[in-house]
Parts: C-alpha cells; sequence; structure tokens
C-alpha cells in the first residue's frame, strides 16, 4: 500500500525548496539569462498575438512559446478576478511568469518520477520509491532549470510521460503526449521513436512465463514486459540479441495489421517529423550554421561518464569498486579468451571514438559561462593525452551501467543505446542538458540502489544544487562585453 502521507510529506519539503529557489531567482537575477532572451521575447510576442513573428536565431519548434502564452493570459486572468493582496500584479508573460512555466512542469513531474519508479520496478519499497523521486527531483540539471524559463523541464515532463502512457497501453495519450514533447524540442522524436520500440517489443516478445520456466524477476513491471524487462527462459538468452531480434521482426511481420492499428498514433508522430527533417533540410528551425550535425563519437562516452559520476555512491564507491573487480576476474577465469576479446574490443573502439570523434564546438571554447567550459579546458583538453586517459574511466563506466540494466530486455538496451547515440552524436556541442533524458531512462531502469546509496545520492543532489545556485546568485561577473555574466549549467 502507497504511504500517501509519506509522499504528500516528501513533495511538501520538495516543493517548498523550488519555490523558495525560484523566488530568489526572481529577486537577484530577474533579467532573461543565457537562452532566456531568445524564449522570452519570443513568447511575448505570442502574449501580444503577434503569431507570425519568429526569431530566426531560435532552433526549436514554438511549443514553449505556446505553453509559455497560455500560462501568461491564465495569470492575467487570474489577476482580473482575484484581490490583489491574494495574487501581486505582474505584467503580462514577465519573466518571472514565464519561468514559472518551467516550476509548474517541475511540480507535474514529481508524481510522475515516483509512478515510474514504481511501475518500472514494482519490487521497489515505498522507501526506494520516496528517494529516487526526490534524486529525480534534486537532478542538478533538472533543478537548476526548474527556476528559468528553459525547455529542458517541459520537455523531460512530456517525453516521461509519453513513455508511462504507452507502457501502459494508453497509446493516443502517448502519442499526443509525445507530440507535445516533439514541438518543444525537436531531438524528443528520437524518444518518441524508442517509445513506439518500446511498445512493438512489448507485444511482439514472449512474455515472462511464455518460453519454458515460467519464472519472474524481480525488476520489472507487473505485466512481466514492460521496461525492456528480459524474458527469463535461458535458452533465448544464450541464443543472443541476433535471434532475437531476428524473432522479433518475424513477430513484426505477422502481426503488422494489429500492430499499424495499435500504434499507428505513434508512428505518425515519428512519420510527421521525418517528413519534416527531409522538407526542412535538418532538424533545427533556425540558426543552422551553428548546428550542422557532426559525428561527435566521444559523446557517448561522455554520457556513460556523466551516468555514474552522478550516481558515484552506486558505482564508485569503494564497495562498488571492489565487487566490480571481482566481478571481471571471476568472469575473465571463466572465459579468458573471450574476456581479453571483449576488453580489447571496447578499449580499441573507445580509443578510436576519442582520436577521432573529440570535437569542440565554437561555443564550448569562447564560453566561460558554463560549467563544461573548464570541464573541457582542465580535464579533456588539458594536454595532448589528457583526454585518452580518461578511457578506462569510460570503459568501466560502460561495463557498470550495462551491468545495472543487465535484468532489461537486450533488445531494449541496445533501443536505448541507439537512441542515445542518436541524440548525441550529431551533436558538436558538448552540452549536459542534452544528457538529461537518457540519464533519467538509465536511471529509472536500473537494479535499484540501496535506501542508504540512493539517500546519500539526494544529500549530492542537494548540495550540488545549493553550490550551483549560490554561485549563480552571488557571484557575477563581467563578461567581455561588460554585461553581468553567471557561472550555469
Amino acid at each position: 500500500m502507497p504511504d500517501s502521507s509519506g509522499q504528500a510529506a516528501l513533495a511538501a519539503v520538495l516543493l517548498s525548496v523550488a519555490v523558495v529557489a525560484a523566488a530568489l531567482v526572481a529577486k537577484l537575477a530577474p533579467e532573461p539569462y543565457m537562452d532566456e532572451p531568445f524564449h522570452v521575447p519570443q513568447t511575448q510576442a505570442y502574449c501580444a498575438g503577434r503569431w507570425r513573428e519568429w526569431d530566426p536565431k531560435i532552433t526549436t519548434f514554438p511549443g514553449l512559446y505556446v505553453f509559455g502564452a497560455a500560462l501568461g493570459h491564465a495569470v492575467a486572468a487570474s489577476q482580473r478576478l482575484l484581490p490583489a493582496a491574494m495574487l501581486p500584479a505582474l505584467p503580462l508573460c514577465s519573466t518571472t511568469v514565464l519561468r514559472s512555466a518551467s516550476l509548474l512542469f517541475a511540480a507535474a513531474c514529481l508524481p510522475l518520477f515516483h509512478h515510474a519508479a514504481r511501475q518500472l520496478d514494482v519490487s521497489r519499497s515505498q522507501r526506494q520509491l520516496n528517494l529516487m523521486a526526490a534524486a529525480c527531483f534534486l537532478f542538478p540539471l533538472h533543478f537548476f532549470f526548474s527556476v528559468l524559463y528553459y525547455t529542458d523541464v517541459p520537455s523531460l515532463f512530456f517525453t516521461l510521460a509519453a513513455y508511462l502512457a504507452a507502457q501502459q497501453q494508453r497509446h493516443y495519450l502517448a502519442a499526443a503526449l509525445g507530440a507535445a514533447a516533439v514541438a518543444v524540442r525537436q531531438t524528443n522524436a528520437v524518444w518518441v521513436a524508442f517509445t513506439l520500440g518500446t511498445a512493438v517489443l512489448a507485444r511482439c516478445q514472449p512474455a515472462a512465463g511464455d518460453h519454458g520456466d515460467g519464472g519472474s524477476s524481480s525488476s520489472g513491471n507487473s505485466s512481466g514486459r514492460g521496461g525492456g524487462r528480459r524474458p527469463p527462459n535461458r535458452s533465448r538468452q544464450r541464443a543472443g540479441w541476433l535471434a532475437d531480434l531476428r524473432r522479433l521482426l518475424r513477430q513484426v511481420w505477422l502481426r503488422r495489421g494489429q500492430l499499424a492499428g495499435e500504434l499507428g498514433p505513434l508512428a505518425a508522430v515519428v512519420t510527421a517529423f521525418a517528413a519534416f527533417v527531409v522538407v526542412n533540410g535538418g532538424v533545427v528551425v533556425g540558426d543552422k550554421a551553428h548546428h550542422v550535425p557532426v559525428r561527435h563519437l566521444a559523446q557517448p562516452l561522455y554520457f556513460l561518464l556523466y551516468c555514474t559520476a552522478w550516481l558515484a555512491p552506486v558505482f564508485w564507491s569503494p564497495q562498488a569498486l571492489m565487487a566490480a573487480a571481482q566481478e571481471i576476474a571471476a568472469t575473465a577465469r571463466r572465459q579468458p579468451a573471450r574476456s581479453a576479446a571483449t576488453a580489447a574490443a571496447a578499449a580499441a573502439a573507445a580509443s578510436g571514438a576519442v582520436a577521432r570523434g573529440t570535437l569542440a564546438h565554437p561555443f564550448l571554447l569562447a564560453d566561460n559561462r558554463h560549467y563544461t567550459f573548464y570541464i573541457w579546458r582542465r580535464l579533456i583538453d588539458r594536454s595532448p593525452w589528457s583526454r585518452y586517459a580518461l578511457i578506462p574511466a569510460y570503459l568501466y563506466a560502460g561495463w557498470a551501467v550495462q551491468r545495472r540494466l543487465a535484468h532489461r530486455d537486450p533488445l531494449w538496451l541496445l533501443g536505448l543505446a541507439g537512441a542515445t547515440c542518436l541524440v548525441l552524436v550529431p551533436a558538436h556541442l558538448l552540452e549536459f542538458r542534452y544528457f538529461s533524458t537518457p540519464f533519467y531512462l538509465v536511471f529509472l531502469h536500473m537494479r535499484t540502489p540501496s535506501p542508504r546509496a540512493l539517500a546519500v545520492v539526494v544529500a549530492s543532489f542537494a548540495a550540488v544544487n545549493a553550490a550551483t545556485l549560490y554561485v549563480y546568485l552571488y557571484h557575477p561577473f563581467a563578461w567581455a562585453d561588460g554585461s553581468v555574466a553567471r557561472f550555469m549549467w
């Protein structure tokens, strides 16, 4: 039985913290900053009814601006209806009002996180669910942008909501949410395609008891298939993912009519976006010169290290490293030739990606207001060989993430890896905001850490948020053009 009182208390605490953070930002940094000088005026144009006005520097669809304009008019209507003491007078679609859109989406994300954690692994205890929801809410890249007017928080809300709706076989709802996700950020079309693939996998792969042993896993949802849970039949596992893929494609062909009827709405979202890319000549709407697709092969390696670094109590604690060393050594003793070949192939692939796919966008090199600027200069590009020194960490991170997701279906894992690469590899800019959606999918699907480890993760996220907001608000500096600059993600 869910502990509703505990969930309510947790929500009250977390939302109160977010409201205080938003109030501090509104007081100490009220002017639009970084990307907000593009987002805010565009939304204000919509608020004023100038629907044909468009800033050619904006790269995304206008979904955020439509939601922001609707909120702005809702706030204005409330001001007319309520006493001034209850709702202070604010200009139509002011920066403060528009920033509150992110805060509202963040509040909507909180029950979504809790529901996702429960739906994707029904074996999780109430304490684990609460801690995972808190970690998701306080994740620094999510929390920071919940107090600014950016696409990040609504993008995550619609993407995750679409994924969960598809898990529940509510495909028209999933398609509507997926379309909203794409309207906020184009690359979410990849995650809608991943959602579609996951739905196909759930219908065409055997359920938990269909092929032999009828066992059950402690991880997965109540249907035995949602969230990409690995079917338990041992002969299927030995057959490998290529055999699974052939079997899946055969089932897709045999059930093509049924699948088209059930999953057509989701497929329509993906097809419509693909048509847009063909007609538009690319993914971005504007500023195409600075957003040319590239082969940034190091991005998936950054992402793996990024995941494990944020979840360091799970992946980098002395106990975790010792357990990993013992498991790797045991596997090497059982299968020495295969282990050596796998390690050599992984090292060669990572080395090739680093050698040929380490790129630096001009924005990264020129903008010292972002933490990635310092990570690049002081870690990745510190010396000609420093980028290669990170390869062992990349290899461990990849192995550790895979082990934490080993209970999921191999084809689901392949789909997640493919979608992540499809989003990250074409992106020239090293931007941690691009890592958020795959990070959440990894965190919510992986084998659940202990409550103690989760508590340390939550505490570390809270500490990082306090530090980054403090630096952002209380340590501005003069930028090269004389404007006020602030450190941010």
